[in-house]
């Protein structure tokens, strides 16, 4: 019990720690911007204790599920040539980016962390495991075979080129044959196979052959920061692809997780030791950097495309009524961590943890 606690204890602080990550790029550029900052606090709900500093108040506070940067001036009119409404265009927009620039920096230093301290599995098109009895196997492709081709389409040597290795195999009617050229010590050999059937989600059935396609290696430093760029692109292009056919196609909306769940399954996932909390820390802020981008009243990507508006129209709209709008935003938020609460809820009585993750 006393273990369970810890666990979601820590669950709590690397949340806390991500979404503060985020204030403090408000609170870092806001500063050198010389924008008048009224509280930067950690956590919210009842102060716990707090100093100030410089007409700047620094809080502790009770829920650690984040934090916030208030700014003068930031959502009304005011005198104060420090405020935020007073400040040029381009000052606002930095200071507004920098929460998502800081998620971004951190995804990246978490990355490269996990690269360089510990063995990670690449995927790259050189087979690693071949299932006997399967289409793979009975044409002859051993572990160590490089692919070159499938048919017609050329397979480059990185993750990108195993993905269309999978999806050209995939894109084949079961049943039917399809070519790999792999290299085998130095020399170029065809391969035919015919494609096996094989159910996936939703009960639609592709062709697979029956191979593998990874290895494990450790990284030096100035490769896990080279490849903690890749990794992002690659990551990043994953949400939005996700994010894309949740929006238009409604794909995913039964695995959408709030934040209850969200700390269930750190605190089940932070177990399995440092590894596993670099990979969270890795994911999450990634995501909190791409969601809070989104055009969405009440985030960061919603008060930017007023300041696009304001640059293009050459006024401001008026701070009470982009005041409104976020506010109204805010309660939509609210009102979905309420629903997702809920139902992350259910789900952890129906199932536990393995409710929330499938």
């Amino acid at each position: 019990m006393l273990t369970n606690i810890l666990y979601v204890f820590l669950a709590l602080v690397m949340l806390g720690v991500i979404v503060t990550v985020h204030e403090f790029g408000h609170y870092l550029v806001g500063r050198l911007c010389s924008i008048g900052i009224v509280e930067f606090s950690v956590g919210f709900g009842p102060k716990l204790f707090g100093w100030k500093r410089k007409d700047i108040q620094y809080s502790l506070r009770l829920i650690p599920l984040g934090g916030y940067c208030a700014f003068v001036g930031e959502d009304e009119q005011n005198d104060d040539p420090r405020a935020m409404n007073n400040q040029p265009v381009w000052k606002r927009f930095l200071t507004v980016l920098a929460g998502p620039a800081m998620n971004f920096v951190l995804a990246f230093v978490a990355c490269a962390v996990m690269l360089d301290l510990f063995m990670v599995a690449d995927r790259y098109p050189v087979v690693t495991e071949v299932t006997e009895g399967l289409p793979a196997a009975e044409a002859g492709l051993l572990p160590g075979d490089v692919v070159k081709r499938v048919d017609e389409t050329e397979i480059s040597y990185d993750t990108q080129g195993v993905n269309d290795l999978i999806q050209a195999i995939r894109a084949v009617e079961p049943g039917s044959p399809v070519q790999l050229t792999v290299e085998r010590d130095g020399k170029a050999l065809s391969l035919n196979m015919v494609t096996q059937a094989v159910e996936a989600d939703g009960g639609v059935a592709h062709g697979m052959i029956g191979a593998a396609f990874s290895k494990y290696r450790t990284y030096t430093p100035l490769e896990a920061i080279r490849y903690s760029g890749v990794y992002m692109v690659t990551t990043t292009q994953s949400m939005l692809d996700s994010l894309r056919k949740l929006f238009f196609h409604g794909e995913g909306v039964e695995q959408i997780t709030g934040t209850v769940g969200i700390i269930a399954v750190v605190s089940q996932y932070a177990r399995d030791g440092f590894y596993e909390v670099l990979w969270l820390i890795f994911i999450i802020s990634l995501n909190l950097g791409i969601m809070n981008l989104l055009p969405l009243p009440a985030l960061d990507g919603g008060r930017l495309v007023f300041l696009i508006v304001e640059a293009i129209r050459r006024k401001p709209v008026p701070p009470e009524k982009e005041g409104m709008v976020h506010g109204i935003g805010l309660v939509l938020v609210f009102g979905l961590f309420l629903l997702l609460t809920f139902h992350d809820v259910a789900r952890l009585i129906a199932g536990g943890v393995k409710g929330l993750i499938g």
